[in-house]
C-alpha cells in the first residue's frame, strides 16, 4: 500500500507548512511540524483549506457537489481493456496517450473518479491525481485496486495547498477544473510551479462563447423542472447510461460554480505564468480539424485576435456537445 508514494516520497511536501513527510501505515505525518494526514481505504487525505473566506466558501460548496454528484461514473463492466478502448474514442484522450512520453511522471489536478489517470498510467507512467472529491476518488482508487493497477496513485488535495513540491512533474493536466475555483488564473500559476522546465501544462476550460447554448438551456430546464433534455445533444446520446447522463447534466446545469474564459485570455495567462503556447482544441482559425495524426505536443500558431475570435463563435454550433469546452496546451520554459 502506497508504495508510489513511497517511493516517490522526494516530491511529497506538507501541505500545511511544505516540510517533507513519511508515510506510515495509517497515516501521512509531516517530519518538521508533526503535521498529521490520516488514510482512508488506501487515499491519503491531504485536503486542506486556507485560500481566505470567499476562496474556501467556494471550495467547500464545489467540494460538496461532487461528492454528492461524482463524475464522471463508470461502468459495471470497466476494466483496463474496456478503459482503453473507450479512452481511445475520445480523440484527445487517445492523442494524449500517443504523445506523453513513457517513464514520466505526470499529475492530474481534478481527476474526478481518475478515468484519464487510470488510463495514461497503463503505458508504464507515474501518475498521480488529485481532487477534491473524496468519493470520486475512492471510484478512481476501485478501479485501480480492482485491476491491480501499480503505476498510478489517487489523494485529496486543494490545488490552492499542493502536496507536491515545484518542479516535480513532467507533465500536467488539469481539465475542467479551474472554472470551478475562485481565481482561475491564480489556480494556474499555482500548479504551474509543479512543472518541470520544458514540461507540458494541459489545461481545459469553458470557452465564454462556446458556452452560449448551455447557458440558454439553463434557465429552459430550471423553469421546465429538469425536463426537455433532448435540447442537450449529449443527453440524446443512445450509446451512454442513464447514470452517465445524469452525471453530465448535474455537472453542465446545476453546479454551484463556474467561470467561462476566451482563447486571449488564456494566452495572456501563459505569458505572465512563463508558459509557451503550443496547441489548443480547437484549433485556432480550423474549428473543425481534429483527427488523430494531430500532434497536440508539435508547436502551432497562436493564430490572430480575427482568427481566435472566428472560431470562439463557431463553437456553440459545431463543438455543441463538449458544453464548450476547450483545451491549451503549453510548455513551461523558465
Amino acid at each position: 500500500m502506497h508504495s508510489l508514494m513511497k517511493y516517490n516520497i522526494g516530491i511529497f511536501q506538507c501541505p500545511l507548512c511544505k516540510s517533507n513527510l513519511d508515510v506510515e501505515e495509517e497515516y501521512i505525518i509531516c517530519r518538521e511540524n508533526g503535521h498529521r494526514f490520516d488514510i482512508i481505504d488506501d487515499i491519503p487525505i491531504m485536503f486542506t483549506e486556507g485560500g481566505g473566506e470567499y476562496a474556501d466558501k467556494i471550495v467547500i460548496k464545489v467540494k460538496k457537489f461532487y461528492e454528492e454528484n461524482p463524475f464522471p461514473n463508470y461502468d459495471d463492466t470497466d476494466n483496463p481493456s474496456s478503459l482503453i478502448n473507450k479512452a481511445e474514442a475520445s480523440v484527445f484522450a487517445k492523442l494524449l496517450n500517443d504523445g506523453l512520453p513513457f517513464n514520466i511522471k505526470i499529475l492530474e489536478v481534478g481527476c474526478g473518479t481518475g478515468q484519464l489517470s487510470n488510463y495514461l498510467s497503463l503505458a508504464n507512467r507515474r501518475v498521480f491525481g488529485i481532487d477534491i472529491s473524496l468519493n470520486s476518488l475512492f471510484l478512481a482508487n476501485n478501479f485501480k485496486r480492482d485491476n491491480s493497477l501499480k503505476n498510478v496513485s489517487f489523494y485529496q488535495m486543494n490545488l490552492f495547498k499542493p502536496i507536491f513540491k515545484d518542479e516535480s512533474f513532467d507533465a500536467i493536466i488539469c481539465n475542467g477544473v479551474l472554472h470551478h475555483t475562485h481565481e482561475a488564473y491564480e489556480g494556474m500559476n499555482i500548479i504551474t510551479k509543479l512543472l518541470k522546465n520544458r514540461g507540458f501544462l494541459i489545461i481545459g476550460l469553458y470557452n465564454r462563447y462556446g458556452r452560449l447554448f448551455t447557458k440558454l438551456r439553463k434557465p429552459i430546464f430550471r423553469l421546465t423542472g429538469n425536463r426537455l433534455h433532448v435540447l442537450d445533444p449529449y443527453l440524446s446520446r443512445t450509446d451512454l447510461t442513464d447514470v452517465k447522463k445524469n452525471a453530465w447534466f448535474l455537472d453542465q446545469y446545476h453546479n454551484p460554480h463556474e467561470t467561462t474564459h476566451s482563447f486571449g485570455e488564456v494566452l495572456e495567462w501563459f505569458s505572465k505564468s512563463g508558459i509557451e503556447f503550443i496547441s489548443s482544441i480547437p484549433v485556432f482559425g480550423n474549428i473543425a480539424y481534429l483527427d488523430e495524426d494531430y500532434d497536440i505536443f508539435l508547436k502551432k500558431s497562436s493564430g490572430s485576435v480575427f482568427s481566435r475570435f472566428i472560431t470562439q463563435i463557431a463553437m456553440p454550433f459545431i463543438t455543441n456537445k463538449e458544453g464548450g469546452f476547450f483545451v491549451m496546451i503549453g510548455r513551461k520554459n523558465s
